[in-house]
């Protein structure tokens, strides 16, 4: 019975700090350099985070392949 009652109120804690915080702006903006009068929109990024950070990995992969070719290609191996 404690914990429904301290459930309840949890959520009639958090129900009352929700009301306070203020909606996200809408997606129009005003552009500084237009003297704020023409609205921008905002355009979906095409590329997700994900695809980002893994051709920046695949990048940094390829990098240390030749880096690592080169190294093996400096070893004399005449012995």
């Amino acid at each position: 019975m404690i914990r429904k009652i301290t459930k309840h109120l949890v959520d009639i804690q958090k129900a009352s700090i929700g009301a306070d915080i203020p909606l996200a702006p809408t997606t129009t903006i005003s552009r500084a350099e237009d003297g704020g009068e023409k609205p921008m929109q905002w355009k979906p990024v095409e590329t997700t985070v994900e695809d980002e950070l893994n051709e920046a990995g695949d990048e940094a992969t390829k990098a240390l392949r030749e880096k690592q070719r080169e190294m093996i290609d400096s070893l004399d191996l005449n012995k």
